[in-house]
């Protein structure tokens, strides 16, 4: 009695149909891997707020950025607090001066997609202010943000009037006018008085921040910052991922005012 084996051509079509299904399943594999980094990196950037916050309220100003150098310390001035000169004032988060874990070897937060240019970046704006300009201002207060109590000495009118020319960061939803490193506004800002922004450059950290791109506006010097829903490679703003978080300089003043911080 002879038996009958399977054909190259059977076997060609058993493998294709396997192809097939592997890649069925793959693809909402990978489509959640995808949403669970996004989900996980956002609430990793509203603990970095919170602590952010936590470190204005117990120490009346906020920390400086870190440099690559810096090994996750804030890169405060040998002038100290007193004075709040920052070498970095955009840069990454100082994430051992502020106590968080869990860290890469370098003292570093990393976002979900773990690499090292995945590193969280934040910024704090380098703000000055000049007695009379604007005329809710009545002391002038150099470094206010990052200044022990220089938020005391501007006062809250100040800095939080929505009618006054005082800004912070501005964080734009469409593409801020001018090239990145000399923004100079944009269209319906979602806010012009963030006193920091925390954010992650995404799944594609390593390739992303072309020039001429939203992107770049988020990784260059200036004080303007890009944040709205995804774009795919080849749109007219480039590709972007990035995940953007600030808080309202409104509700910082009266969580110091609870720990009395302010006025």
């Amino acid at each position: 009695m002879s038996t009958r084996g399977f054909s190259l051509i059977e076997v060609a079509i058993v493998l294709v149909i396997i192809s097939v299904l592997v890649a069925i399943v793959a693809v909402p594999l990978a489509t959640q891997l995808e949403q669970q980094r996004i989900t996980e990196t956002n609430k990793q950037l509203e603990t970095i707020k919170e602590a952010i916050i936590g470190f204005a309220l117990a120490n009346g100003r906020f920390p400086c950025a870190a440099r690559l150098a810096d090994n996750g310390l804030e890169s405060l001035k040998i002038s100290g607090p007193s004075v709040g000169d920052c070498n970095a004032y955009v840069g990454f988060v100082p994430a051992v001066t502020l106590g968080l874990s869990p860290i890469d070897s370098n003292g570093f937060a990393v976002d979900g997609w773990g690499l090292s240019q995945n590193r969280i970046r934040y910024a704090v704006a380098n703000l000055s202010i000049t007695a009379g300009t604007p005329v809710a201002c009545t002391n002038s207060v150099a470094k206010v943000l990052t200044k022990t109590d220089g938020m005391r000495s501007a006062a809250m009118n100040c800095l939080a009037d929505p009618n006054t020319a005082v800004n912070m960061l501005t964080v734009c939803a469409v593409t801020p006018t001018g090239a990145a490193g000399s923004a100079t506004g944009c269209t319906a800002p979602l806010t012009t008085k963030a006193p920091f922004v925390v954010f992650s450059l995404g799944k594609n950290a390593a390739t992303g921040g072309l020039p001429l791109t939203d992107e770049a506006h988020n990784i260059d010097s200036d004080s303007y910052f890009v944040s709205h829903t995804p774009t795919a490679l080849g749109s007219p703003s480039g590709e972007f991922d990035d995940l953007v978080t600030w808080p309202s300089i409104n509700t910082i003043f009266a969580r110091m005012v609870q720990v009395g911080r302010l006025p």
